[in-house]
């Protein structure tokens, strides 16, 4: 009943009163999805999921209209200097270079000069990720989290991490943190849909989250659009 509630919220908040909010720190943005999606056979649903989506979205809309709350991006206040942003700057670089110590080091001392910033274990967790070390970058985007539990970017990374894990239920209510911490960013809508869709075999939640994900960045992503078709046909088969 939660997380049905909260997808219904998120439906009604973002139909026309969200605008796209810049902070010191989109520049942070992992904008990792971790998967390209496949449309193979194995993805699938129950005969029922199409009145199960309608149903929900009916029965729970008075709720939702109830529940709505203005939306305020939890990272706006977050002060980051030029000497912060250089260094994240340095780190990407080194990272797409696979100088991965050299960048972990650049990440330790601006840890230790700002203990109290997340961004410094989160930008580790995305180099031990792109190195296939969930464990290691589970710990530290967990150190983010200690920091700021409001980090909807580390919050989003946990969740694909999770993913990669294998723990996809574990993923899911990460994500549906992520969403309900921020629900103006569409990273988080795109990967729980992706969890949805290929891994959980929820085709009505991939497909409100695929929408969702649509709506935050103007319909421009075709190859989701496609995605946002494909379910639709087959929602209205009976999966």
């Amino acid at each position: 009943m939660y997380h049905f509630r909260v997808k219904l919220i998120i439906l009604f908040l973002l139909l026309g009163a969200l605008t796209s909010c810049s902070t010191t720190t989109k520049s942070d943005d992992p904008d990792i999805t971790g998967i390209e999606k496949t449309s193979d056979s194995k993805q699938g649903v129950s005969k029922n999921a199409d009145n199960r989506l309608d149903g929900t979205l009916k029965t729970q809309e008075q709720d939702a209209k109830n529940d709505i709350i203005k939306v305020v991006d939890p990272m706006r206040d977050i002060q980051i200097n030029s000497e912060i942003k250089s260094t994240y700057k340095q780190v990407a670089k080194l990272n797409k270079l696979k100088q991965y110590l050299q960048a972990i080091k650049l990440l330790d001392g601006i840890q230790v000069k700002y203990p109290q910033l997340s961004g410094p274990d989160y930008q580790r967790a995305r180099i031990y990720f792109g190195q296939n070390k969930f464990d290691l970058a589970l710990k530290s985007v967990d150190s983010s989290l200690n920091n700021n539990s409001r980090n909807y970017y580390s919050l989003n990374l946990k969740g694909i991490i999770l993913r990669e894990q294998g723990k996809f239920e574990e993923a899911r209510e990460i994500y549906f943190m992520a969403i309900e911490t921020y629900p103006a960013y569409p990273n988080s809508h795109l990967n729980l849909g992706v969890l949805a869709d290929i891994y959980l075999r929820d085709l009505p939640l991939a497909l409100l989250q695929y929408r969702e994900y649509m709506k935050l960045t103007s319909n421009q992503d075709k190859k989701v659009a496609n995605w946002v078709l494909e379910l639709e046909r087959r929602i209205k088969a009976g999966g």
